[in-house]
């Protein structure tokens, strides 16, 4: 028999042990993945996140029945759905497009989304929080945390380690962070504004951090367009909202001339210490991708302007992910290489150690050679302290299979074919989103077929490769939620 997992209670053993022996809904087959949302219609831009059970939330706009309404699902560990098919409808609206939008979780195991509503006479921001049972906490409206008018887009929302929520979002040419309590109330007044002395800033990304408090990161479009962006971060504190990383923010990207690509904004991820890593391609002076680690207490880890990740100088690199091994303090990160004319796409990684030296050579690991077919939606996540990646690969328009791979720390494959397919049915993917479960697996989410008719379809990936559910995938590991630090299977 295995070992008992460190934290993983007895309830959870026995409930495992009934899940595995049931009709588990994970497919075995890449070519019959779990659908959870397929109504006439669109449904888009699946999120997920894990629950303390080794389950996920899962998140989308539904457009079958006019306007991209936002709909969750529960999965327990075995991929069987909790609510009725298609989700749980938290707010109709009546929006013909879509951005981008919150998904989270509390420290009491809900769910917490944050998205725009234009269900009142001006678009806002709205929060909300639906418990385990699909209960819609703060009521069928939700709590609007935005009042002034004006554009407000791409809302962020975490729960924090001392039991509340922070939503940040954009507003006009400033960002806004308000802090709610479980109830709903607003804890920073007004809420926490940051603006630039030129220019605008847009919210990127928002995790909880150490001691309640957060990490917002944030684009800077230095004056009109089309002027070089830029990539700030800054810490808050957990009572009053003001900022532990000095009066301006850190400038995890400035340099004069450079830029990121416009419409990019770079997710990052904590480092489990109160700091974070951060990873972003720049579109000039060249397509090139560097990672940075910024230490708890506002500290540039490496070099300012961050680390290449390849010294290659004939070639190109955009959309990189990372991941971040805190028992070895390395970052993994994997990315899209292309030829200089971007007719031609590879994947690669590299390993940055804790003094931001490269260890695959300067160049990086080739997974995939460069060929004709694009190479889409890479997502680092890690199998213990082993990194790992799946992405899309695009073998003609409107067939974009899905695939995994796992290595080890030296860059080597581990699973045996090396590559693993996650999906092989013709049709679109994209938006692909990725979590990982405490007991042992990886899971995926994305948006299936063409514009217009899309579902949202899911798969995981176990420890050894295997698709479909396994129960306790390895002995000893840690249990526990590893969403607030970075995306890593114990």
């Amino acid at each position: 028999m295995k070992a008992m997992a460190r934290g993983v209670s007895m309830t959870t053993i026995l409930w495992v042990a009934v899940a595995s022996g049931a009709a588990a809904q994970w497919s075995e087959s890449p070519a019959a993945n779990l659908a959870l949302a397929d109504r006439s219609g669109d449904q888009v831009q699946t999120k997920l996140v894990a629950t303390q059970d080794g389950g996920f939330f899962a998140s989308w706009f539904d457009n079958s029945t006019g306007g991209y309404d936002v709909t969750l699902q529960r999965l327990d560990a075995a991929g069987n759905e909790q609510w009725a098919h298609d989700g749980v409808l938290v707010l109709n609206r009546g929006f013909s497009s879509t951005q981008d939008y919150g998904l989270g979780i509390d420290a009491a195991g809900n769910a917490l989304l944050a998205f725009r509503d234009d269900s009142g006479p001006a678009t806002e921001i709205t929060a909300a929080r639906v418990g385990p049972d699909g209960t819609l906490l703060w009521g069928a409206a939700g709590i609007q945390v935005s009042s002034a008018g004006g554009f407000v887009a791409a809302p962020k929302i975490v729960g924090t380690t001392d039991g509340n929520i922070v939503v940040a979002w954009t507003h006009d040419a400033e960002i806004v962070l308000q802090k709610l309590d479980p109830s709903g109330t607003p804890l920073w007044g007004s809420g926490v504004s940051f603006s630039p002395a030129a220019g605008s800033y847009s919210v990127s990304d928002l995790h909880a951090s150490d001691s309640g408090t957060a990490i917002v990161s944030f684009t800077h479009l230095t004056g009109s367009f089309p002027s070089p962006i830029h990539l700030l971060a800054q810490k808050v504190d957990a009572a009053t909202g003001a900022v532990l990383w000095g009066s301006s923010p850190v400038a995890i990207y400035d340099v004069s001339g450079g830029s990121l690509q416009i419409g990019n904004f770079p997710p990052f991820v904590t480092d489990g210490a109160g700091g974070a890593i951060f990873a972003w391609y720049t579109s000039s002076p060249s397509l090139q991708c560097r990672v940075q680690r910024v230490l708890a207490n506002g500290t540039e880890a490496f070099p300012h302007q961050g680390v290449e990740v390849s010294t290659q100088g004939t070639r190109l690199r955009v959309s990189p992910s990372a991941a971040w091994d805190p028992a070895g303090q390395e970052i993994y990160t994997f990315w899209t290489e292309e030829n200089t004319s971007q007719s031609q796409f590879g994947l690669y990684g590299q390993k940055i150690d804790s003094s931001g030296v490269r260890q695959w050579t300067d160049e990086g690991k080739q997974l995939v050679a460069l060929s004709s077919e694009q190479i889409t939606n890479v997502r680092a996540f890690l199998f213990g302290t082993d990194p790992a990646v799946a992405w899309a690969r695009t073998v003609a328009f409107g067939n974009q299979p899905i695939h995994a791979a796992r290595l080890d720390g030296a860059g080597d494959f581990v699973w045996t074919p090396s590559i693993v397919d996650l999906a092989t049915s013709s049709t679109a993917t994209s938006r692909i989103s990725a979590a990982a479960s405490s007991l042992g697996f990886a899971a995926f989410g994305w948006q299936d077929g063409d514009s217009g008719t899309a579902d949202i379809l899911a798969q995981n990936v176990n420890a050894d490769g295997s698709l479909g559910f396994a129960g306790i995938f390895a002995d000893g590991f840690e249990s526990g939620d590893t969403s607030s630090w970075s995306l890593a299977v114990p």
